[in-house]
């Protein structure tokens, strides 16, 4: 889990250093996928929720697919949420993937499938 306290903290090339070193050793095609997913996410909570973003790596008992989600705290939305070119990707590369609201969290989540 990878929690970043404030904007300024973190850049994108500290988040996908973060990524390979978690995903060492993997196929270069899942660490692609991953980094891809992982990125917009990430990307999504900055421009439209607050710190701080919680980025965690669920991988599932058999290493078959694994849950991406990054939380963040919640802007106060004034309509629904409207699908742009970084949710879209998400939606292409993912076998499934959602939005959580509680309180005053937002977490966004993408189920990736791995080949063997």
């Amino acid at each position: 889990m990878l929690v970043v306290q404030d904007d300024d903290s973190t850049s994108p090339v500290e988040v996908a250093r973060w990524l390979q070193e978690r995903l060492e050793g993997w196929p270069e095609n899942d660490v692609v996928l991953v980094g891809v997913v992982a990125g917009e996410l990430f990307d999504n909570a900055v421009n439209h929720g607050l710190p701080p973003y919680v980025l965690k790596l669920d991988l599932d008992e058999f290493g078959e697919s694994m849950v991406v989600s990054v939380r963040n705290h919640a802007r106060r939305r004034v309509g629904p949420w409207q699908l742009s070119a970084g949710l879209l990707l998400i939606d292409a590369l993912s076998s499934r993937w959602g939005i959580l609201t509680q309180n005053t969290t937002t977490t966004v989540w993408a189920r990736l499938d791995f080949e063997d």
